[in-house]
């Protein structure tokens, strides 16, 4: 089973010999089983009988039944991943020489991600959907990880197969902790809830003892700054977690819209009624966030933020109103730190209708 990630076209080619037209299935669904009948049928006839190539873009079909109207499981339980969250797929091709005739069936699982243009066409961004490699979390007053959201260190999601168990190790005294794993769609806490207060290492381990992926996860205790906590869908679809450590600033913008105000007596009027008058007065708040001193690495984070259209900051929604940012080097800074500019996408006083 491979993957389609869906924020980048995904493209379907039917290019037979004697075709005069081309047919698609597609069979799209979250929870149970394929669907008797397809949710799309798409068909082209050829351009010419020199060029008998037809393609087609499914992604924009197949992201419609994608969704983050709801988070992840709780942070202290490994559980299976959301299935709004992923798409089963079932693609089925046909050609057309008088009667259509069945050439391939082929089964994914789509994701609300996305492959850079130097990954080529249909690029698949594997099962692993977090970055090998060290991250920081905010390492709060109490030591129980479940007790508080702020507290919690966020997911990975992985595909695990049968199998494979995973692997914690403590940072500091090296005690670890195994178990395996249900095959399937899994997210898996990132920190083992007695090694919360120094760390963990998590690895991924097949049936034969081979790492297959691994991350690091090391405590960060500030005492000066109020931390900020950022939830956002990263490249691979997957709901990553990274928090802010340094100072933050919060702005309040009110809108609102004026108009002259007829006086009530014209020859006798009242000194405290006012010319001018406001309505529809709403306010939205923004913040400015610092990530603290962070390595280099944390450039491809913030790429995968600034790229993100889901984005939540304090189990807020918002977006990010920095659209430019260097990323800076090493060899070129010591010590690297970023600012963000994000404004909260909902008014204060609510006005849904």
């Amino acid at each position: 089973m491979s993957n389609i990630f869906v924020r980048s076209p995904f493209i379907i080619e039917i290019d037979e010999v004697g075709q005069t037209e081309s047919k698609v299935e597609l069979f799209i669904w979250n929870t149970g089983s394929q669907p008797s009948q397809p949710q799309y049928v798409l068909t082209k006839p050829i351009p010419a009988s020199n060029n008998t190539q037809t393609t087609y873009n499914v992604s924009p079909l197949i992201r419609e039944y994608i969704t983050f109207a709801t988070r992840q499981n709780p942070y202290n339980s490994t559980g299976v991943s959301n299935t709004s969250q992923r798409a089963n797929v079932v693609i089925k091709t046909y050609k057309f020489t008088g009667t259509y005739t069945l050439l391939d069936t082929l089964t994914y699982t789509a994701f609300d991600g996305y492959g850079y243009y130097n990954d080529g066409y249909n690029y698949d961004a594997g099962d692993y959907h977090l970055n090998e490699g060290t991250y920081y979390y905010y390492l709060a007053e109490s030591s129980n990880p479940s007790s508080n959201t702020n507290e919690r260190g966020g997911f990975v999601r992985f595909l695990a197969n049968s199998g494979d168990y995973r692997r914690y190790t403590e940072l500091n005294t090296g005690l670890q902790s195994s178990s395996g794993l249900t095959a399937g769609w899994v997210d898996l806490p990132r920190l083992f809830p007695t090694y919360y207060d120094n760390g963990n290492l998590l690895e991924i381990l097949d049936a034969g003892n081979n790492v297959l992926a691994s991350w690091i996860f090391k405590p960060i205790e500030e005492c000066k700054y109020e931390t900020v906590v950022c939830d956002f869908v990263n490249r691979y679809g997957s709901w990553q977690r990274e928090w802010f450590f340094k100072a933050s600033q919060n702005t309040l913008n009110i809108e609102s819209i004026d108009y002259n105000l007829m006086q009530q007596d014209l020859v006798n009027y009242d000194v405290l009624e006012g010319q001018r008058k406001s309505f529809n007065t709403n306010g939205k708040e923004q913040i400015k966030v610092n990530t603290g001193w962070v390595d280099e690495s944390w450039n491809n984070t913030l790429k995968q933020m600034m790229l993100s259209e889901r984005i939540l900051v304090n189990d807020l929604p918002v977006k990010l109103n920095t659209k430019s940012q260097e990323l800076l080097k090493h060899i070129n800074k010591n010590l690297i730190n970023y600012t963000l500019d994000f404004e909260f996408t909902c008014d204060i006083i609510n006005s849904v209708v």
